[in-house]
């Protein structure tokens, strides 16, 4: 298997079994335990976008065992250590992101086929005890790099900043996290212990159908839009079997979409700029929304998106 495949589905799984839902779940989600992680993921994608990078795979390597220390303490955290874990995810994954632009739909697929069924199979894992996960996976991701064969990425330069686009990854990203982070703390829709295969079975067939069919992430906004109308809409009416099939169908499909333009913007500074909206901007305050109990918000959100869609975004590229 490709090794860059292996470094990109255990990063992925880092971030959501560790820096999204371990650390979160571990703090209890209180925010003032927490604040530090996303400032110190703006502060390492700002340094990304501007360092001039002549090694990536030492630059990454280093990181990535910087990333391992810090999870030898899992889930002990101080807001210092919090701000140190969100500037190496927030340096890192731009670099991966761009490394990666050398391989194709297929192996961008595999990779998340890969972290998402892992991840589904562990998720109902305690959260204060992935102290193992939390080393393993990085150790994963720098023995994969040091083994794998970087190819030349052409680079591309960006007269100017895709605003619409990485509004419309926002708002996926955005839409996606307040319902995740909703359903994590909704005790008679915990679709996620109830039904661990079937939702593995759906992310599979997600990843497939973006893969098969899937030629842009707006041009494929309607569809996206309607899976997630309709997750809301299951969540509301209390139908956690038909959410355990709809929900993760959509969170593969436009995640693989998602991926694959920004890996396709083969541009460190580009990327970088768009990660801290995607990444962090709109994952931040869908947190905010989910722990405030208001994820109607979230829903207009979408409804206002599907008026305006017609007249501002459907011709983005």
């Amino acid at each position: 298997m490709n090794l860059l495949v292996i470094v990109l589905s255990s990063q992925l799984l880092y971030y959501l079994l560790i820096a999204q839902t371990g650390v979160v779940g571990a703090f209890d989600s209180h925010i003032h335990d927490l604040y530090t992680l996303p400032i110190g993921g703006v502060i390492g994608a700002l340094l990304s976008a501007l360092w001039r990078h002549h090694s990536f795979k030492q630059e990454l390597c280093f990181l990535f065992g910087i990333q391992m220390i810090i999870s030898w303490f899992y889930p002990n955290y101080s807001l210092g250590m919090l701000l140190a874990l969100g500037f190496v995810v927030g340096y890192t994954t731009p670099l991966l992101l761009y490394i990666f632009g050398s391989q194709g739909k297929l192996q961008l697929s595999l990779g998340l086929a890969i972290s998402y069924a892992i991840g589904t199979a562990l998720y109902t894992y305690p959260f204060v005890e992935r102290d193992d996960i939390a080393v393993v996976l990085p150790l994963i991701s720098v023995v994969a790099l040091r083994f794998a064969q970087l190819k030349h990425v052409e680079y591309r330069e960006h007269l100017q900043f895709p605003w619409k686009l990485v509004g419309v990854m926002m708002l996926w990203i955005f839409a996606d996290s307040a319902l995740f982070e909703t359903l994590s703390r909704s005790g008679d829709m915990d679709i996620w212990s109830r039904y661990t295969l079937l939702i593995i079975t759906s992310h599979l067939a997600g990843v497939y159908l973006a893969y098969r069919y899937g030629d842009g992430l707006v041009k494929h906004s309607p569809i996206i839009l309607g899976l997630f109308l309709v997750s809301y809409l299951l969540f509301w009416i209390k139908e956690p079997l038909f959410l355990a099939v709809i929900y993760p169908v959509v969170i593969s499909y436009y995640n693989v979409l998602l991926f694959y333009k920004l890996i396709q913007m083969r541009n460190i500074r580009t990327i970088a700029l768009s990660m801290i909206g995607v990444g962090w901007i709109a994952a931040s305050a869908a947190n905010v929304v989910a722990l405030e109990h208001q994820l109607w918000i979230a829903a207009v959100i979408l409804g206002l998106f599907a008026l305006l869609y017609p007249f501002y975004f459907r011709r983005i590229s």
